[in-house]
């Protein structure tokens, strides 16, 4: 998982670049408390999206189940976000 720092909203969990099932939409979401951001911009306001589903807030799509997964390094690429990652994690 590349990640791009630790949560602000909880303080413990790493930030995961993910796609949603539609595949495309790239968020970023902490894997501890499921805290999202729909930009890499982490110092606003998180949203919380419902559990378990976790549905993505642009497209509703699912970010808990395949084919939603944690993002690859091209597909950051390709959306621009390659400059916030800050390493990966397992």
């Amino acid at each position: 998982m590349y990640y791009t720092g630790i949560c602000p909203a909880c303080e413990q969990g790493t930030l995961g670049l993910r796609i949603c099932s539609s595949q495309l939409d790239l968020v970023i979401l902490c894997d501890e408390c499921d805290a999202l951001w729909l930009s890499s911009d982490t110092s606003v306001s998180p949203v919380f999206p419902k559990q378990p589903d976790l549905p993505c807030p642009s497209c509703k799509g699912n970010l808990s189940e395949p084919p939603a997964h944690w993002a690859g390094l091209g597909e950051i690429y390709e959306r621009g976000w390659l400059d916030c990652v800050k390493g990966m994690a397992d």
